[in-house]
């Protein structure tokens, strides 16, 4: 059962939600309930417990579950004896490794390829998760999370790290399918953290709010984009359909992802975590960098964190290039390289990762070179003008994204 997609999974939702809402209220929402919460949960997600034949994601979650907690629980013990920075990189390819296998194996056995079909919209969503051989939804969410937990042992942020703290990390249910990405010491103080009653009614309140935003993000507004929007430029290939499907396709994601991204908050809340937020106004970005912290964050600042500023830092101190902004342009085509790559191997997520990269990198020249000419001074005319130039290659790279372009 796909989290989010029908009213019967959010049917479901109110078997944990009602007990977490009780043991909130009177002070009592403890850890080991929402793993218990979260495991139940999974069952059903990955289950059929409405009849048919048994879901093999099932034993493939479970399989990745153990495999990742053997992982860090591994390296956490090589780490307590000192740096091992063979061990750490033994530690983050062995986390990537059933990742890699679940992108790697279509190509490699026929199934599918660089130019292979992609999910049309309704999947646009998932595709992160999707699974279409082996594995099971949301496994690119659950890798991150792990490979998280990998360099909080080696930066010496945690110690040891317990098996149920680890559990409840990257399993934490609302989150498991469609993200956000959240990072471990953060989530940690959330679940661990004892709220009052008057605290926890502030969450309760906000997880109200968030699923409710959800239902009109994603079953009114994204539906009504789709069927009587973006199905109908989807029809025809002439110059004005591509056009207009460029901008339905785009608010489609956002309000399909948008609404997704809104349950996750909203139900997380109810089990007393903040999980943080993906979108804030992306539309109204005046630059591709700003887009970036406003579309999608919890991955752009995944990225950020773990790739592009230890890369540039990596350069800098080994003095690799002569010229101090190749390191953070080089960054920049590999961070976004290794986002179009997380989406999936076909050829537009490649495209969409490298067009990400190359635009970050024409901005950043673009503002020094303003900056020391000062051709474009910052008021209400180039601000505006900023936010309506953005958004229109913002599009383009949702058309990329897509796939349209390419089939």
């Amino acid at each position: 059962m796909t989290p989010y997609v029908g009213f019967t999974y959010f049917a479901f939702l109110l078997y944990p939600v009602l007990p977490a809402l009780l043991l909130g209220f009177t002070g009592r929402l403890r850890p080991w309930y929402v793993l218990a919460a979260t495991i139940g949960m999974l069952l059903l997600q990955y289950g059929n417990p409405l009849g048919g034949p048994p879901s093999p994601q099932l034993a493939y979650l479970a399989a990745f579950t153990v495999y990742a907690a053997l992982v860090v629980l591994l390296f956490a013990a090589l780490r307590r004896r000192g740096p091992r920075r063979g061990a750490y990189y033994a530690a983050v390819a062995l986390t990537l490794l059933p990742l890699a296998a679940v992108k790697v194996y279509p190509l490699l056995s026929g199934a599918g390829g660089l130019f292979a079909p992609t999910p049309g919209p309704r999947g646009a969503l998932l595709v992160p998760g999707l699974v279409d051989t082996f594995g099971f939804l949301g496994i690119s969410y659950m890798t991150f999370r792990v490979l998280d937990a990998v360099i909080c042992l080696q930066d010496g942020l945690v110690t040891s790290p317990g098996l149920t703290a680890l559990l409840n990390y990257v399993l934490f249910f609302p989150c498991a399918s469609a993200g956000p990405i959240d990072r471990y010491r953060r989530f940690q103080a959330d679940v661990t953290n004892t709220r009052s009653p008057a605290q926890y009614a502030e969450d309760a309140d906000a997880g109200i709010y968030r699923v409710a935003q959800g239902f009109l993000y994603k079953f009114v507004i994204a539906q009504l984009i789709f069927t009587h929007w973006l199905a109908p430029a989807g029809a025809s290939r002439n110059l004005s359909h591509m056009l207009s499907y460029t901008y339905a396709y785009t608010f489609y994601l956002f309000f399909d992802f948008a609404g997704y991204s809104a349950f996750a908050i909203g139900v997380g809340r109810f089990f007393g975590v903040r999980t943080p937020e993906n979108f804030r106004a992306p539309f109204l970005s005046r630059n591709f960098r700003e887009f970036w912290n406003r579309w999608f964050i919890s991955l752009s600042w995944f990225l950020r964190d773990h790739v592009y500023m230890r890369f540039v830092l990596g350069a800098t101190r080994g003095h690799w290039f002569r010229n101090r902004y190749v390191a953070s342009y080089i960054g920049y085509m590999v961070t976004m390289g290794l986002m179009g790559l997380w989406h999936g191997l076909q050829l537009n997520y490649i495209a969409y990762g490298l067009y990400q990269g190359v635009m970050l990198i024409i901005y950043d020249f673009l503002a020094r070179w303003n900056r020391r000419r000062r051709l474009f001074p910052d008021n209400a005319l180039t601000r505006g003008a900023s936010v309506f130039v953005t958004f229109q290659l913002v599009c383009f790279g949702m058309l990329i994204f897509s796939g349209h372009l390419f089939t």
